[in-house]
């Protein structure tokens, strides 16, 4: 298994993402997914920015370890990014305003 596909796997298991998840999202056959855990293949660099996005992380954090603008970030710092994103306005403030108030104890 190459560095990038060990990344995309090891994302996939601390994010508890499931291979037949990840097979729907990208519309593969099971088979292709087979293949590339089996180093069969490098075919995945297809689909590289849905995998990205999929699991919160840059594409160059993907391909090379790292990502030059939020290198300093844990992958459970991403996914608590990720997840205010898609709050409202009001969940947001509610977040915002909670995590103060812990920061400060």
């Amino acid at each position: 298994m190459d560095d990038t596909f060990e990344r995309i796997c090891t994302l996939m298991k601390e994010m508890k993402i499931q291979d037949q998840e990840m097979i729907s999202f990208l519309g593969l056959s099971r088979g292709t997914f087979a293949n590339w855990r089996r180093n069969n293949g490098r075919s995945y660099y297809e689909h590289i920015d849905k995998i990205a996005d999929r699991l919160g992380v840059s594409i160059d954090f993907l391909i090379r370890g790292k990502d030059l603008k939020t290198d300093s970030l844990s992958h459970q710092e991403y996914e608590l990014i990720e997840n205010f994103r898609k709050l409202t306005e009001k969940g947001k403030k509610v977040v915002s305003d909670g995590t103060k108030l812990l920061a400060e104890k």
